[in-house]
């Protein structure tokens, strides 16, 4: 939320059990809906194929947000 008052593009990645959180955050800070990639939790003890997966994920998830192809409430456009 700060880079993008910089004019710098920036995507955060929160995991299933932080997405309440998140939302709470952004709220918090005056931008209820803030688009962010959500990723299936967790990642520490994931084997190489799940993080390749959820990498993928993050990507287009990241991709549609920097793309400005999400709309407020996080559906596709």
């Amino acid at each position: 939320m700060i880079y993008e008052q910089f004019g710098k593009p920036a995507v955060v990645l929160c995991t299933t059990p932080f997405e309440v959180t998140a939302k709470n955050i952004a709220r918090m800070l005056g931008v209820a809906n803030y688009p962010f990639a959500l990723l299936q939790h967790p990642l520490g003890s994931c084997n190489e194929q799940q993080i390749d997966q959820r990498a993928a994920d993050a990507y287009q998830q990241a991709r549609r947000i920097l793309l400005n192809q999400v709309s407020s409430t996080g559906a596709d456009l």
